[in-house]
């Protein structure tokens, strides 16, 4: 079974994308924000990291460079709505350089997140 650590500061958001991939059979660990996302990193492996890019303390681009950098083999979903001053596309396209493998745009249906993440552990 495939391990996602799933990174968003909304709360709502998070338990709602948990939910749905563990509905699908997937092993999830989440976090509220970079530094504890940053911890269960240092601590684990995990096959697919799912994370915003707009969050407070450490955004999502330094989640992925730190993930990237402890585990070459990690597949990385970046998702973003934007944010008051930006464009989530923006935001999708830097993720894109930075390492991710696909990105969705919020927002989006489980199913959306379900065959993204299915696709990218293939």
């Amino acid at each position: 079974m495939a391990r996602l650590l799933i990174v968003d500061d909304d709360e709502a958001v998070l338990a709602v994308m948990a939910e749905a991939l563990r509905n699908a059979e997937f092993d999830v660990e989440s976090a509220v924000n970079g530094p504890q996302a940053l911890e269960q990193i240092r601590q684990n492996q995990f096959d697919l990291l799912i994370t915003d890019i707009l969050m407070p303390e450490i955004d999502g681009l330094a989640i992925i460079d730190k993930a990237i950098a402890s585990n070459q083999d990690i597949s990385v979903l970046a998702i973003s709505g934007g944010g008051p001053d930006q464009d989530g596309g923006d935001l999708l396209e830097a993720a894109m350089l930075s390492g991710a493998d696909a990105i969705l745009e919020k927002p989006f249906l489980p199913d959306e997140l379900i065959r993204t993440a299915r696709a990218l552990l293939r």
